[in-house]
């Protein structure tokens, strides 16, 4: 198979709220993983979607994404771009994920989380996530600096023996104001781990 990066020029108009590293690294996961199903939790104006969508359509496979979103606030004229690979489910999460399954109707090989942000939310999508995948997978989590979610995938990673952490892909960081506990706050950052359903 030839691949040609003839899409990849998104990641310079994508609306993500991601560094250009991130929005790179998203575009090379995706190009390099080559998943068939991807979902991804937190669509917000689509940026990412449109980031995986572009790797998918130049890999010129059959990949799909299934968004979850309970506010989705995509342009039409970027939803046209992508619905030819992408399904929304206007629900939250982590309730939606089982009708997101049932869209894919096989099990995930890429999740993107980026959707609530406390690490009792992101423990929730995480726990609803894991029985949705294929055999073998990868989840990414963005904005994994920030406490609460590095927190919950630490967490996750030490209660799963079927995780397994690949560490921070991009170390891109925005600092932001302490919280009101005093707790030091940064944004960005990708974070992938890789599933085997069967740990060795």
């Amino acid at each position: 198979m030839t691949f040609l990066a003839q899409r990849f020029h998104i990641v310079h108009t994508t609306p993500a709220w991601m560094s250009m590293h991130e929005r790179v690294l998203l575009y090379g996961l995706v190009a390099g993983l080559q998943p068939q199903r991807i979902v991804e939790i937190g669509t917000f104006k689509g940026g990412s979607t449109l980031v995986m969508c572009a790797a998918l359509d130049d890999l010129d496979a059959d990949g799909r994404i299934v968004c979850v979103d309970p506010n989705p606030r995509v342009a039409p004229e970027d939803w046209d771009s992508v619905q030819h690979r992408a399904t929304m489910v206007a629900e939250p999460s982590p309730e939606a994920l089982a009708s997101a399954a049932e869209v894919a109707g096989a099990g995930f090989n890429f999740a993107l989380i980026d959707g609530d942000h406390t690490r009792a939310g992101v423990e929730r999508d995480i726990e609803a996530t894991l029985p949705t995948l294929a055999e073998e997978a990868h989840l990414v989590f963005h904005d994994a600096h920030y406490f609460e979610v590095r927190e919950a995938i630490d967490d996750a990673v030490r209660r799963h023996p079927t995780l397994v952490d690949a560490g921070l892909v991009s170390v891109d960081s925005s600092p932001d104001q302490p919280d009101a506990d005093g707790n030091e706050v940064a944004w960005g950052g990708l974070r992938l781990l890789r599933f085997r359903r069967h740990a060795s």
